[in-house]
């Protein structure tokens, strides 16, 4: 079983930067809330981990559909009769692709 989040877990981030180069600080916080900050600043940005949940479906489930046809190209390359895979129905809205830059 996993352990419940009923206090706030702090970590720095190994690669990801903000948009001048300083480390993300990420706080997994008690009320099912994501805290972004840049280190050194003050600012936080905060999200709540359904919506991240979201994004994670839809992205993971584009990068499936990426290997699918991946397969496809390969196969139709060498000659071999194959189904074009479908993409999956967008279920969210549109602006959860926007914000992954899919089309």
């Amino acid at each position: 079983m996993a352990t419940l989040l009923t206090k706030d877990v702090t970590r720095e981030t190994l690669a990801v930067t903000d948009m001048r180069g300083r480390k993300v600080i990420i706080t997994l916080k008690a009320g099912d809330m994501l805290e972004f900050r840049s280190k050194g600043k003050r600012t936080r940005y905060e999200v709540p981990l359904a919506a991240c949940y979201n994004l994670g479906l839809i992205y993971t489930v584009n990068e499936w559909y990426k290997e699918r046809i991946a397969k496809y190209n390969e196969k139709k390359k060498m000659g071999m009769r194959s189904r074009k895979p479908k993409r999956m129905p967008r279920i969210f809205n549109q602006s959860y692709y926007e914000a992954l830059k899919m089309k």
